[in-house]
């Protein structure tokens, strides 16, 4: 039996991106929180992440590390971009705080949606337990803007729509 696997054209762009894996089980939904360009040098695409989801490389294999039946379980990735990678440390020390803002926003926003469902978990919730400074909160929160709101708000919604109820 042959079988496909299709690419988004997005999904090959270097850019900057948070995501969500949905993993299908057979009775449940597990929702994987993520980001692309976290690294200091370089930003891979988001395709690239997903391969190395599933590595035997128990360091880059996230969702593979937590699924214990991975082979078994269907999987759906949404994300959007949040910019293009920039080879200018300074644009990308700040492009680098805003994703990871924008992950934690992500996080905590899909950790809601999964309280709606009986049978769906988050297998990487972030729970922002440290003490972080008023000066630094601050900051993070210029990230925030009317933009990336909808973003944010944009793969939310996508998700819950891929949910099993």
């Amino acid at each position: 039996m042959a079988h496909t696997f299709k690419l988004n054209k997005e999904s090959l762009k270097r850019e900057f991106s948070v995501y969500v894996v949905i993993v299908h089980g057979n009775k449940d939904d597990t929702l994987y929180v993520g980001k692309t360009g976290d690294n200091r040098e370089g930003c891979n695409p988001i395709i690239s992440r997903c391969g190395n989801h599933f590595s035997y490389n128990k360091i880059h294999s996230q969702i593979r590390n937590k699924i214990d039946n991975h082979e078994d379980c269907e999987y759906t990735y949404i994300f959007d971009h949040f910019g293009e990678y920039s080879d200018n440390k300074t644009i990308r020390k700040k492009q680098i705080d805003e994703i990871n803002e924008m992950e934690r926003w992500l996080n905590k926003e899909i950790q809601e949606v999964s309280k709606k469902y009986k049978q769906c978990t988050v297998a990487n919730p972030y729970k922002g337990t440290g003490y972080v400074k008023k000066a630094e909160k601050e900051y993070r929160k210029s990230f925030r803007t009317s933009g990336n709101q909808s973003k944010i708000t944009s793969i939310v919604n996508a998700v819950e729509s891929k949910i099993k109820s």
